[in-house]
């Protein structure tokens, strides 16, 4: 069915409310970036006259009639307006207002890698930490950010006829140390505390994956009861690899190359950032790292985090103690808001078991 033709006058009146919303810097339509567009913007003028009920229906009404509305899109400046030197003296661009976030405001807790293991049980404490401090804060999300057990049980670095490989667990024991590290992540949440709970898998959860590949009769077994762990505590899983996206910011273990592999080295989050066009917020390096990659245009910059790990303060994976690292060890509190993260704030394990601790100590046993 055909959209109803709207008369010449009410079509002047959309033309006028959307313009005088490019002309305050909010965006035309096909021109991506935070915040709302002008379209969207000026649905809330519409309903303010009384020209229609709600937004939504001002919104359809021009996008239905998007030829005949015909706003002059050119008329769009963004909110930081981009002009010579020479002629900003002369000639000052006039002033526009703030552009706020679009969205609603999200609070996160972000936890980085894990790496719970059956052979190194005192990591179940932090998980307890971990549950304590996200009761403390109430943050609407938890995302983790994979990781979240080693798996060595399944690791194709040490062929299994040698010696480092007669002290690797079990899949079995990975497995029941998997429901352990939820069991006490769940001592250490208030009862009355019911946030949204992701993960994004990392790397050492796809061990199995690709252990399932190679083993093709064991396909669907050991990846099956991973996910149903997760399930049964109430945490939904995304693949390896995968972005999730609230509120426009991008959690994933790792961004990835255009050859498929994490962005690493030193400069690896501001290639990563080069890349992107949303703001990603990773794990894998064990590093804490932010970059803010500023770009031309609606969007005027990219932020790049990388939240470090959750393993206790101090601890070193075997197959790193003798390498650079620059690990951290913590979780990160954010805020997400319409494509931006505009707050950040790094908790590290230190305080975290200073102040979560069943004895409020902060020094590694």
């Amino acid at each position: 069915m055909a959209a109803p033709k709207r008369s010449d006058e009410q079509l002047k009146i959309m033309r006028e409310l959307v313009e005088a919303k490019l002309r305050e810097g909010f965006r035309p339509m096909g021109v991506t970036g935070a915040g709302p567009g002008a379209i969207a913007a000026a649905a809330k003028d519409a309903v303010a006259i009384g020209l229609y009920g709600t937004p939504s229906a001002f919104i359809t009404a021009v996008s239905n009639n998007i030829e005949d509305v015909n706003p002059d899109w050119s008329l769009y400046r963004p909110a930081r307006y981009h002009q010579p030197v020479p002629l900003a003296v002369v000639n000052a661009a006039p002033a526009a207002p703030p552009m706020e976030p679009s969205g609603t405001p999200r609070r996160i807790l972000a936890i980085g890698d894990l790496h719970q293991d059956p052979r190194h049980p005192d990591r179940l404490a932090v998980m307890t930490w971990l549950g304590r401090m996200a009761s403390e804060h109430r943050p609407e999300r938890i995302i983790q950010i994979g990781d979240w057990s080693t798996f060595d049980s399944v690791n194709m670095h040490d062929d299994n006829a040698t010696l480092a490989a007669r002290v690797k667990p079990t899949i079995r024991q990975d497995l029941e140390n998997l429901t352990q590290s939820h069991q006490a992540f769940r001592r250490g949440m208030a009862d009355d505390y019911k946030p949204k709970m992701d993960v994004v898998l990392g790397n050492h959860e796809n061990r199995l994956e690709r252990f399932e590949n190679i083993n093709p009769e064991a396909h669907g077994t050991y990846t099956l009861s991973r996910d149903e762990t997760f399930a049964q505590f109430g945490w939904r899983t995304r693949p390896y690899g995968e972005m999730m996206y609230v509120e426009g910011v991008a959690f994933t273990h790792h961004p990835v190359n255009g050859a498929g592999r994490a962005f690493g080295g030193k400069t690896g989050p501001q290639r990563a950032a080069n890349e992107s066009t949303v703001p990603v917020v990773s794990g894998h390096t064990h590093r804490r790292q932010v970059h803010e990659s500023p770009k031309i245009g609606p969007i005027d910059v990219i932020s790049m985090v990388e939240i470090g790990c959750a393993l206790p303060w101090g601890v070193v994976e075997g197959y790193a103690k003798h390498s650079l690292t620059g690990w951290w060890w913590g979780a990160v509190l954010m805020t997400v808001q319409g494509g931006t993260i505009t707050d950040l704030n790094f908790v590290s394990m230190k305080t975290i078991r200073g102040r979560y601790s069943d004895d409020g100590s902060d020094v590694i046993s």
